[in-house]
């Protein structure tokens, strides 16, 4: 889970309390645009933010609500849906979630894709937000693209340990939200959801941003639903505001939350915790079943994340590397500590094949066009074959350390040649060439089939990605940050080649002209390693025990 704790001074977090124990009026600007509760920003194009007002599900003050969904529309570039919900106490559990829930059927009746949705509430609106994207979930409704939670009450039970922690420092207090769940709940129970979403399965939930000031008494409310969610493989990202108590949202502290928001919806990059981050995730690949398995180098096992977002793991040989989709329709995978190849079938049979060789050093794996899985042996200087049915056979390689391979245009495999410095080449048969890059001690080591035609591969030593020809032709491409230290290589689906930055905490892509970009990892020294298409993006794994999806560009 990526947390972030946002800083705040004594003077400022004065000034926010002040403000807020004040009630200051402000009147909407003069550019707002108010068309029954549709309000937008001048900027605001595409999409749709559906917000949902605190007010402890009892009370509404439509100005001050407006002038909040004003900010979020400047903020995050759409036009932003102002639910005036049922209240409590006439209109108890579950009408306000109701409320919520239709609101939002009424902006996809638009024509506003799910996706370009994103839900938004503060305090019980934030209860209110999480309630309905479970409900969604239960009743197998499609989700918003995105929702934000902004001092959520996540356990209606009142039993959250900074209920007494910050006690005295928040602006509410326990007597406050026992009169308020009174109201809400009339009779429904506390520790049931999604009327107390701690207590609901966020499984398959979109990716959440939820926020909460260090002070509050709701703070372990907001951050226990985030553990849980995140546990479940839902993309979150928790931010804590230093020094602020509850509703700090509505003073100028609002506006750097609302800004991050309109950030965070922008950023292509979600994260997405799959084990712990002892387990060490390094290579991906999706496989026939349409799952995203990798492997799980330092747990000794191979992980599945199905289209849903559910986890798995199966136990396999020490030291999982590379995976890759066989011919088979399983998946295979280097054992660099046990010196194996290993295979696991769509319903999780292992299966495991000794080499010839032996302490191999197995490392990159491919299937060939001949129907068998091709696979380097670093510490032995070999290149292996291996048929589905578990024969090997190996070849010397024509320099030190092959490290990656990939089948190339041409019939062949293609290879780096780490220690060698060189990419290498074996035919079918068995008959090999090296081509010698010109930067010294460029370190190949992730190597692809691009789509003009030629091998791309990345120099984890030299900051560098290279481009060779089936006749051995090569170019070399410097990177802004020659300390980078590429890894991994893959096409994408936009035609460019993507690749991750295990130095630089990013993931690059270069197009066949050579033009780079790269995007920001979320979490500082996530340790980007392997990366694959998958479901129309890019995904790579996280050393930190996650995978990060990148959206691809238009």
């Amino acid at each position: 889970m990526n947390v972030t704790t946002i800083p705040a001074t004594l003077a400022q977090a004065a000034a926010v309390r002040a403000q807020l124990t004040a009630q200051m009026a402000t009147s909407l600007p003069d550019d707002a645009v108010v068309s029954g509760d549709w309000i937008s920003a001048p900027e605001a194009r595409d999409g749709a933010v559906v917000y949902v007002h605190g007010g402890g599900f009892a009370h509404t003050n439509p100005e001050a609500e407006r002038l909040v969904a004003y900010r979020l529309s400047k903020a995050t570039g759409r036009p932003v849906l102002r639910v005036d919900y049922r209240l409590a106490p006439a209109h108890p559990y579950p009408a306000a979630m109701e409320d919520v829930l239709a609101a939002y059927r009424s902006v996809l009746d638009r024509g506003v894709p799910e996706a370009e949705v994103v839900l938004v509430g503060e305090s019980a609106g934030g209860t209110l937000v999480l309630s309905a994207l479970l409900e969604l979930a239960r009743t197998g409704g499609s989700p918003p693209g995105a929702a934000v939670a902004i001092s959520p009450v996540t356990d209606l039970a009142l039993e959250s340990p900074s209920l007494s922690a910050n006690d005295g420092k928040d602006l509410m207090n326990r007597a406050v939200l026992e009169a308020v769940r009174t109201q809400y709940l009339a009779g429904a129970e506390a520790r049931e959801a999604p009327q107390s979403p701690l207590y609901g399965e966020p499984r398959g939930l979109p990716p959440l941003l939820i926020a909460a000031g260090s002070d509050e008494v709701l703070l372990d409310d907001a951050r226990g639903f985030a553990e849980t969610a995140d546990a479940a493989g839902v993309s979150v990202r928790l931010e804590i505001y230093e020094g602020m108590p509850h509703a700090f949202h509505l003073s100028e502290v609002g506006e750097v939350l609302f800004g991050r928001v309109g950030q965070w919806l922008a950023d292509p990059v979600r994260e997405f915790t799959v084990s712990g981050r002892e387990a060490g995730p390094y290579a991906l690949a999706e496989g026939a079943d349409g799952a995203l398995w990798f492997t799980l180098v330092h747990q000794g096992a191979i992980g599945r994340r199905s289209p849903e977002g559910e986890l798995s793991a199966y136990p396999v040989g020490a030291g999982p590397t590379v995976i890759v989709p066989g011919p088979d329709d399983a998946l295979w995978f280097t054992e660099y500590q046990r010196h194996r190849i290993g295979r696991i079938g769509l319903d999780g049979r292992v299966d495991s094949f000794e080499l010839p060789t032996a302490q191999a050093g197995p490392f990159g794996i491919a299937a060939g066009p001949d129907g068998a899985l091709w696979f380097t042996q670093t510490n032995a200087g070999r290149v292996g074959r291996i048929t589905v049915e578990g024969k090997v056979t190996d070849y010397p390689s024509p320099g030190a350390f092959p490290s990656a391979i990939t089948a190339g245009p041409d019939g062949a495999m293609w290879f780096t040649l780490n220690q060698a410095n060189a990419i290498g080449r074996i035919t079918m048969d068995g008959d090999t060439t090296a081509y010698p890059l010109p930067t010294e001690a460029a370190a190949p080591v992730g190597i692809t089939a691009g789509p003009d035609g030629a091998l791309w591969f990345v120099e984890i030593g030299a900051g560098q990605i290279g481009r060779v020809t089936v006749d051995g032709t090569i170019t070399e491409y410097p990177l802004p940050d020659r300390g980078a230290r590429p890894h991994a290589i893959v096409t994408g689906p936009d035609g460019a080649l993507w690749f991750t930055e295990w130095g630089g905490n990013r993931v690059g892509r270069i197009t066949v002209d050579g033009r780079i970009t790269s995007y920001d990892l979320p979490t500082p020294g996530s340790e980007p390693h392997g990366i694959a298409c998958h479901g129309g993006a890019l995904w790579c794994a996280l050393e930190i025990g996650a995978l990060a999806r990148i959206e691809v560009p238009a």
